[in-house]
């Protein structure tokens, strides 16, 4: 054999270096505008937990929970692990509230823990819409002995839940009125009357009526008469107190408190009285007119079908197409005599209002606004469609799905920027890692760059130009996507989506979980030309999505001849029919935390400023349809055949629509 010249050696050395250069996909430095790595977790706290969840980061608190229930011994353990699938319930995640219940074995410990965890299974099964079965549930975690009170006033919250939902407000109140029996705290007994008060004050004086007439409960009949009085002093401050006044005197013995009978007589900050009259105020003749009109038919077609003979009134007011005006036709409104005003529609408009005008009539502002409103001097609320809670959704999703390390893939505008900030903010509140993050142009034909920057194959592609240029000869090569990513979080429309995601199935991450927003789905079940989005997760609101059940009955009421229907402006309408139905339940969704109204546009809830939030639902696109995910609400999807196939399309709505601007538009403003 020839000796090896050191020329030679020095040459095979070299080569040996570059091919194991570029076989090895290590994980490259990061970008110098990249993100950090996330600091090593601190050690799980108490305080923590319960920062987290009395900010509302329900989510955040859950892992705190969790982390603790870990390093704890039986029972502190399997406390804590309650308190995790609590805190995921607060959050409406039901899904994983439910997996992390089954997994909590209490047979072995004091019954009070059988009887937590059976409240807990019914609080899911009211969130999965089963509230016969929830009340079946909490009727066996009553017969456990020797709870403790606090126990026993939690199944009867829960059970006046789960009546709510039958529909059932006079039994939800008479549950209410039997928990005060097991409670002690001066504020918390006022606390429960103002839910008792929230229940009864938004029915009908006949039903009330009736109540009296079919009920031997003096203490409920006692709670009909005092609505009743306020019903008919209603709008008069002096004539309700003195009227409040006349009731405690016929009823002395009635366990109402002084504390609570002021509150009537003088509502407090965040409280609305009675309604009688309401303003809607919409651009109607501005670029954003089909948007407003779609908000103004939903709101109108739900006050048509309001059963109740003394629903309010509804005056829709256009503000135009100047922002700045808002402020004078909210201004008219309030001299017209609207005791509730919903709308402007739009962000400019929203802030406008708020920074301009003095807020003086209770308001449901229709979008969301980057400033801070005083809450406690005002009765403000904000239910917009903004797009930063789905980014906030999408993270908490793929957290509790298991994954810890982002790519983000975003358009380099306003719209994606907030998304991406949105996104991120999240999932590194959770403690997820964002490796790597890339910007594309929302109006480019091609994205394979930006998809392959994402994934590090333009620098796999780089080495093996560089080792091929070395060795003078083509390399049989197959670039592979970086290994530290768990899934992609994708802000894009439709028309982008459609072209990404076989990007990133060519690049080999045909597998790799891809979360989106609404954004990516028109609304129209299109097997043909959706099939490129398939695998892509996405929530949604339960409008878009179920085809069965209380929306689909809604649907077939509200809109028989509405021709935009399964188009972006449906999303549009529905956000009017919830802003007209979610009104009698603003008093009971501020006064009780995490309590969630059962809307056409999700699970809704109240959050810090008065911020309505919604839980959306998760669908994910198989052979181009949406299918839902979250299977356990036993509803039928939209675009579901009755066999159960996914090939069932809606019919193709009668006008096309072609706006000046998207409806889009407005739903990105939130």
């Amino acid at each position: 054999m020839k000796p090896i010249s050191l020329r030679r050696l020095a040459s095979l050395l070299l080569i040996s270096a570059l091919l194991a250069l570029a076989a090895c996909e290590t994980r490259p430095p990061l970008r110098p505008e990249a993100p950090p790595p996330a600091p090593p977790p601190a050690a799980p706290s108490l305080s923590a937990a319960e920062t987290a969840e009395q900010a509302g980061e329900y989510v955040v608190a859950a892992r705190e929970y969790e982390k603790l229930s870990l390093q704890a011994k039986s029972p502190q353990r399997e406390h804590y692990a309650l308190k995790a699938v609590e805190s995921l319930i607060k959050a409406g995640q039901v899904r994983e509230g439910r997996d992390k219940l089954g997994a909590i074995d209490v047979s072995k410990l004091d019954p009070s823990f059988q009887a937590r965890k059976r409240i807990l299974e019914a609080q899911l099964l009211a969130l999965e819409n089963k509230p016969d079965e929830s009340l079946r549930l909490l009727t066996q975690a009553e017969k456990v002995p020797n709870l403790n009170p606090a126990l026993i006033a939690e199944i009867y919250r829960v059970r006046a839940q789960a009546e709510i939902l039958l529909d059932h407000p006079l039994s939800a109140a008479k549950n209410l009125i039997t928990r005060e029996n097991y409670i002690v705290a001066p504020a918390e007994l006022t606390k429960n009357q103002e839910e008792i008060w929230h229940v009864l004050e938004p029915l009908s004086r006949a039903r009330l009526e009736q109540g009296i007439a079919a009920g031997p409960d003096p203490v409920l009949a006692g709670w009909l008469d005092l609505a009743i009085t306020a019903l008919e002093h209603a709008g008069s401050g002096t004539a309700l107190a003195n009227a409040v006044d006349d009731w405690r005197r016929s009823h002395p013995t009635h366990p109402a408190t002084a504390d609570f009978l002021k509150t009537i007589a003088k509502p407090q900050i965040g409280q609305i009285g009675r309604i009688d009259r309401i303003a809607l105020l919409l651009p109607l003749t501005s670029d954003y007119a089909q948007a407003a009109a779609a908000v103004r038919d939903g709101f109108l077609a739900m006050q048509a079908y309001d059963r109740n003979p003394a629903k309010p009134t509804v005056q829709v007011v256009d503000i135009g197409a100047d922002p700045a005006q808002a402020v004078a036709a909210y201004q008219k409104a309030e001299q017209d005599g609207a005791q509730f005003i919903v709308g402007p529609l739009g962000v400019e408009a929203a802030e406008q209002v708020a920074q301009k005008s003095d807020l003086g009539v209770p308001t449901m502002l229709l979008s969301n606004i980057s400033e801070q409103i005083d809450t406690s001097a005002k009765t403000v609320f904000q239910f917009g469609l903004a797009p930063e809670q789905e980014a906030t959704q999408a993270a908490e999703r793929a957290y509790l799905d298991g994954h810890r390390q982002a790519a983000v893939l975003y358009p380099d505008n306003a719209w994606g920027r907030r998304l991406e900030s949105a996104f991120v903010n999240t999932w590194q509140r959770l403690g997820g890692i964002v490796v790597s993050e890339q910007s594309y142009l929302a109006n480019q034909a091609d994205y394979s760059e930006p998809v392959k920057r994402l994934l590090n194959i333009t620098q796999s592609d780089a080495r093996k130009d560089r080792l091929a240029s070395v060795l003078k000869q083509k390399l049989a090569f197959e670039s592979r996507p970086r290994d530290d990513i768990d899934f992609v979080f994708l802000a894009a429309d439709t028309r982008a989506a459609r072209l990404i995601k076989p990007q990133l199935n060519y690049n080999h991450a045909l597998r790799m979980p891809v979360y989106a927003t609404s954004y990516v789905f028109t609304g129209q079940g299109n097997a043909g030309l959706d099939i490129d989005l398939d695998g892509i997760q996405f929530g949604d609101m339960p409008w878009m999505l179920v085809g069965d059940g209380r929306v689909a009955e809604l649907r077939k009421q509200l809109q028989p001849n509405w021709p935009y229907a399964h188009t972006g402006l449906d999303r549009l309408f529905a956000l009017g029919v919830d802003a007209y139905a979610v009104i009698p339940n603003l008093n009971r969704l501020s006064s009780e935390n995490a309590v969630r109204f059962s809307g056409v546009t999700s699970g809704l809830s109240l959050g810090r400023g008065g911020r309505v939030h919604r839980q959306l639902l998760w669908a994910q696109f198989r052979k181009g349809l949406p299918m839902l995910v979250d299977s356990f609400f036993r509803y039928k999807g939209q675009f579901d055949l009755d066999t159960g196939s996914a090939t069932g399309t809606p019919a193709a709505p009668a006008i096309a629509i072609t706006p000046a601007v998207p409806a889009a538009a407005v739903r990105s403003g939130g």
